[in-house]
């Protein structure tokens, strides 16, 4: 057996999109000072144990093919969900479904999931690649959490054909079950199931109303990782600093600190940087984007061979590391950038998958294929979960040297976890530069209504962003006059709802200083007057609104507002 050196398993990918602009008293950071190489110790970091245990895996070409899946993945869904909005993906767990379709499918539909893939191997050795993956993977470092597991949930009433049945569990570990065609029913126990294989990461991956009428079957992956940095970031080194986002306004976010040697490098995309988790079978790389580029530039740019060279040319150096500490979720529909990248067949009427049911040899079709995907990055080290699923219905129910350089994230940047040994990848995403949790959905239809925006200058109510917002709240807020005279003030930011019919929903206050203000704040933000709908493509929708807003407390103790 070849060892495989793949960059896409156990790799968790996330392109973070942010504007991360830092404002301290020091010079700000001169990318031609940074140095390429500081000692001749490749891909060297922090000091780890040298692991042993690597996966291997039979076919050749495995790393060139499954880092190309990866990276077109990731592509093909950024561009779908266009610029400017943090994104958590995991290619590895479309992966396994993808390979677990392979073998059910026939054909064309087959040959195009092969393309994808980049595999270009039989069912048999595709099958026993996903099995290597799901047998070695949890073996490579004892001190970082890998679990992957799959699953099938049979609507009552089908059956699986036997070897179809047999090769799922042998190959994928997954068992079939048999579930009610009730939709709460299918709902209750896929959510569950996503809660019990993702340590409560994923809490919910399905709505009832998401499901097709003429449902079949379900396929599921969970993958979830959860691994402490080598050298951990000191809690008491993070502050709230500026980050500027890509229209330029400035939020402040927690940046957590470290000063550590690292492999570090550069070309005339970007910087790039890596941090080992554990004993060193895991880690992150964080590709920040040059002055005058983009994450897009990055992203364009993305290959497997691309990725190899640029990471054997990284050097260890002493960094001085800025990078915020942040929670990104997201819940992809999978369907348009799957049939973008070559393999439209299955989502259609011409799907040929003869051999997963019994009875139904003609008559399959990938009515839904979705993920949802979280990741948690602090100063102790990442959790990371993606959960994916496939849903089968039948087709008449179809619709420079220095002694040290500085590594401060102050701009959108790239990231990715990897297994060392291989490089699998796990997540990719984007981050932009959201105060709390974010949640991005992209929506299955182009006319889709059901997206949230996160952040002000996304909304289509106040295309003048937060000013604009601001002035409108303002000019429904009243003043005392006592409270220009006062100097007991506590911030709170307020996080707010405007349903389709324009009336304030659910109100949360995100960040406080005291209980009194949280009242407040929430009283004067459902006192105001019902707002213009937001629209997309012609629909409304709902949009969150995060109001900072600064409370004085007058000498009688009446609460009021001030901005």
């Amino acid at each position: 057996m070849k060892r495989l050196w793949i960059f896409s398993t156990l790799c968790i990918v996330a392109l973070v999109t942010g504007i991360l602009i830092f404002a301290s008293d020091s010079n700000p950071f001169n990318s031609s000072d940074m140095v390429e190489k500081n000692d001749d110790t490749s891909i060297a970091s922090q000091d780890v144990t040298p692991i042993d245990d690597t996966i291997t895996a039979s076919p050749d070409g495995t790393l060139d093919n499954n880092n190309d899946f990866a990276c077109n993945l990731f592509r093909a869904i950024y561009e779908k969900k266009g610029r400017g909005k943090s994104t958590i993906v995991s290619p590895i767990s479309v992966g396994f479904l993808l390979g677990m379709l392979h073998e059910g499918a026939d054909g064309e539909t087959r040959r195009q999931i092969n393309h994808v893939l980049g595999l270009g191997w039989s069912v048999k050795e595709i099958n026993e690649y996903f099995k290597k993956i799901m047998d070695q993977a949890p073996n490579v470092d004892p001190t970082v959490t890998v679990k992957t597991a799959n699953s099938i949930f049979v609507v009552s009433g089908y059956s699986l054909i036997p070897q179809y049945k047999v090769d799922m569990q042998n190959y994928y570990n997954a068992l079939a079950d048999a579930v009610d065609y009730s939709g709460a029913s299918i709902v209750e126990k896929i959510n569950n199931w996503c809660k019990k294989n993702t340590d409560g990461m994923i809490q919910e991956l399905l709505k009832k109303d998401e499901l097709n009428s003429n449902r079949v079957m379900y396929l599921l992956n969970a993958v979830y990782f959860k691994a402490s940095w080598t050298e951990k970031f000191d809690p008491n080194e993070t502050r709230d600093r500026h980050f500027t986002k890509l229209d330029g306004t400035t939020v402040k976010l927690p940046m957590m600190h470290l000063k550590t040697k690292a492999a570090y490098g550069k070309n005339d995309l970007c910087k790039m940087l890596r941090l080992h988790y554990g004993n060193g079978g895991y880690s992150m790389v964080v590709m920040l984007p040059n002055e005058g580029k983009a994450i897009g530039d990055i992203i364009k740019s993305l290959s497997a061979k691309s990725m190899e060279v640029q990471l054997q040319q990284m050097r260890s150096t002493e960094v001085d590391i800025l990078m915020p500490r942040f929670t990104t979720v997201s819940e992809t529909y999978l369907e348009k950038a799957l049939s973008s990248m070559g393999m439209p067949r299955a989502f259609g009427n011409l799907a040929e998958f003869p051999n997963m049911v019994q009875g139904h040899s003609d008559d399959l079709y990938v009515s839904m294929m979705k993920q949802k995907a979280k990741i948690e990055i602090n100063e102790e080290g990442t959790k990371a979960a993606a959960v994916t699923v496939v849903e089968m219905s039948e087709k008449s129910a179809m619709p420079s040297h220095r002694e040290y350089v500085e590594f401060h994230a102050t701009r959108p940047f790239v990231y990715f976890i990897i297994e060392n040994s291989t490089g699998t990848i796990y997540f990719m995403g984007t981050y932009c530069g959201e105060e709390g949790k974010q949640v991005e959905i992209q929506g299955r239809n182009d006319n889709s209504s059901n997206e949230i925006y996160s952040s002000v200058e996304q909304m289509p109510l106040f295309p003048g962003g937060e000013a604009a917002l601001v002035k409108y709240l303002d000019s429904h807020i009243q003043y005392p006059p006592e409270a220009k005279n006062n100097n007991i003030q506590g911030r709170v930011v307020v996080q707010f709802v405007v349903d389709k019919t324009g009336n304030v929903g659910e109100v949360k206050v995100v960040r406080s200083v005291a209980k009194d203000l949280d009242k407040e704040a929430v009283r004067i933000v459902k006192s105001l007057p019902k707002f213009t709908p937001a629209r997309q493509n012609g629909q409304a929708v709902a949009v969150w609104y995060t109001l900072p807003v600064t409370f004085k407390l007058p000498e009688k103790g009446r609460m009021i507002v001030n901005r």
